[in-house]
């Protein structure tokens, strides 16, 4: 690589240390097996909230490996980080150092334990990225800011040739320096990078294409197997200065790791969240985007532009019909070659628990349709457990630590592996649901002893939907749709028929003449006369084998 050249040597170093075998890039690729994302499990987890390994509250790369079995017996299929690169940010989005893993999270040979640890389970890596930006405490920016001579110039974008007025996220051109408030204690600056200049594009080029073989012998067991692209623009910021990014910038990248893998999948996160992502997906060269449409259908809400409006505090009502609308125009733009991932909750918005106020019917009838609905899925980490936690104002980046709380492994925070890395470092600690008294049923050794826990239904649902034969590519077909509290559906292939049918209410529902013969799994629900008596929230699904 022709600007990582030190970085590279170190991990190839690495490899070749522990590599016993050789083999071709050619033989390789000729005989890659191709991947359907339609049959992927994705699970969403800021890994600083995990496990810890070694003790000091932070979770990282050794302690992720250390529960990878509890993704396999869960049904994960693949595995979403935030970001791993060097920042002051504890969530990482801002690198002060794009070459470097972050050393709370472990060292360069921590990573390349992990990602083949990961290949060994039979699972899959998705690195985050945000490139368009960097902060200051990155030399990029130190060392070019007021200093035109610097050899870092062309890499930050600077409106004046005395490199005094850097370009800056969120603020007006030649705005003074913006400090932004990090969590615990920190200010940064946050300045966009020049992703014009040639320079910066070779970089990235280089930089992207490292991670998908890091060792460049074509076997891809120490490379990821796609990327999420952080807020994905074809107008950086609506600035005018970096357009027609889809094209131009992100196409050749993406070009770039698909001609060294092929299956390598990329995910972006469109900007604007009231639009699908179908723009995104076609100009860039993307894979797939998420269906933010269908989330907030799904949880009653009008939809946002970003994460920095407020979402809708009235209340939450499942509307079926607006629901069905969604996923039939989702199905209709997204097919073939293109994917849609579904979520109930992510890093930036309240959990899922939270939206539904811990209403146990709502939170399985949730589960449900974020694994059985088209789309691929990806689940939160903890939100199998009903974790709660929404964005307060806390004037930093501390705004969204409640929805990125550490893993409940145990109730007892002073038990090894549990990740609280902002324990007692501010007012969020006081409302961490660590200190509530809903902590002893939301841990996972509480819910894995108990068969009637929200885990056991992930579990249940999960498991229903990986006995489907490439359930993301069928048919859609809403059923009883006269009744407005039922949200029922039926999806067909050419050997399965699957039926769900919810009651979205906390009325008893009655829906005459439904004759079900191979009910698979249910709740709150008897069928007597072929009349399907649905109580509160209640569910049946049924899973069939068509006759030939």
């Amino acid at each position: 690589m022709r600007n990582l050249s030190k970085f590279t040597f170190l991990i190839v170093s690495l490899i070749l240390n522990s590599c016993q075998e050789s083999i071709t890039v050619s033989s390789v690729k000729e005989n890659q097996k191709i991947i359907d994302w339609n049959n992927e499990i994705i699970y969403h987890v800021m890994q600083r909230s995990f496990f810890d390994s070694n003790g000091d509250l932070h979770g990282d790369l050794n302690g992720f490996v250390n529960k990878l079995d509890y993704l396999k017996e869960l049904g994960i299929t693949t595995i979403l980080f935030t970001p791993l690169y060097e920042s002051d940010f504890y969530h990482n989005y801002f690198p002060t150092n794009y070459e470097n893993i972050d050393p709370e999270y472990g060292t360069i040979k921590d990573y390349i334990n992990f990602i083949k640890e990961v290949h060994n389970h039979d699972l899959k890596f998705l690195m985050d990225m945000e490139t368009q930006y960097s902060s200051s405490g990155n030399i990029w920016f130190d060392d070019s800011y007021k200093n035109p001579k610097s050899r870092y110039s062309n890499f930050i974008y600077y409106s004046d040739s005395l490199n005094q007025f850097p370009e800056q996220i969120f603020m007006e051109p030649r705005s003074p320096l913006q400090d932004f408030n990090l969590w615990p204690d920190k200010k940064r600056n946050i300045v966009l990078l020049d992703l014009n200049n040639k320079k910066v594009k070779d970089f990235m080029m280089d930089f992207y294409s490292f991670w998908v073989d890091p060792n460049q012998d074509g076997k891809f067991d120490d490379g990821v197997d796609g990327f999420r692209i952080d807020h994905i623009m074809d107008d950086l910021d609506y600035k005018g200065i970096f357009t027609n990014m889809y094209t131009e910038f992100w196409e050749p990248i993406f070009q770039k790791c698909k001609s060294i893998n092929s299956n390598i999948f990329l995910l972006g996160e469109q900007s604007n969240w009231n639009q699908d992502g179908k723009e995104m997906v076609v100009k860039s060269g993307a894979d797939a985007a998420f269906s933010f449409p269908l989330r907030f259908a799904l949880a009653g809400q009008d939809g946002v532009h970003d994460i920095y409006a407020d979402l809708d505090k009235r209340g939450f009502v499942m509307i079926p019909k607006r629901i069905h609308k969604v996923v039939l125009k989702s199905m209709s733009r997204f097919k073939d070659t293109i994917f849609t991932v579904n979520f109930l909750e992510n890093h930036d918005i309240d959990r899922w628990a939270s939206v539904v106020n811990n209403n146990p019917g709502q939170l399985r009838i949730g589960a449900i349709l974020n694994l059985l609905l088209p789309g691929v899925p990806s689940i939160y980490y903890g939100q199998e457990l009903g974790l709660t936690g929404v964005k307060e104002e806390y004037g930093s980046d501390a705004n969204h630590i409640l929805i990125r709380e550490a893993f409940p492994w145990t109730s007892d925070p002073s038990d090894s592996g549990n990740a609280i890395w902002y324990k007692e470092t501010g007012p969020w600690w006081k409302n961490s649901l660590w200190n509530s008294a809903a902590i002893q049923n939301l841990s996972l050794n509480t819910q894995q002893n108990d068969s009637n826990s929200l885990w056991f239904h992930y579990k249940k649902i999960i498991e229903i939907r990986k006995k489907l034969n490439s359930l993301g590519l069928n048919s859609y077909e809403p059923i009883f749709i006269e009744n407005e509290n039922i949200l029922a559906f039926k999806r067909t292939n050419k050997i399965e028929s699957l039926i769900v049918i919810l009651n979205v209410s906390d009325n008893n529902v009655t829906i005459q003449n439904c004759k079900l013969d191979e009910i698979i799994y249910k709740n709150n629900s008897v069928i007597h006369k072929n009349n399907l008596c649905l109580k509160s929230f209640g569910y049946v699904i049924e899973l069939s084998k068509k006759t030939l």
